[in-house]
């Protein structure tokens, strides 16, 4: 039978005795079952699809943060013409 719920979306755990054919206040509880079912596969694919996203994200910040090529292209611009080493204030 149809799974019974109070204020509409909370399930008491009860269900509806009278046979589907002669139960009119339940007509075509099944479907509307299954496409709640169905959304919530929906609403856990496309979190997950979020948490993949957010992963493959931090993978490549993490590869990028100490590559060799981020080294290559970091320059430092010597202001002061008099000072050697960069290491140390002036």
């Amino acid at each position: 039978g149809c799974p019974l719920v109070r204020d509409v979306f909370e399930l008491t755990g009860e269900f509806c005795r009278v046979p589907k054919r002669r139960c009119h206040r339940h007509y075509c509880w099944e479907k509307l079952r299954r496409a709640e079912v169905d959304l919530e596969r929906v609403r856990v694919w496309y979190k997950l699809d979020e948490l993949f996203e957010q992963e493959r994200n931090v993978r490549a910040a993490m590869t990028n943060r100490a590559g060799l090529l981020a080294l290559m292209l970091h320059q430092t611009i010597q202001h002061d013409p008099l000072t050697t080493d960069l290491r140390t204030p002036p």
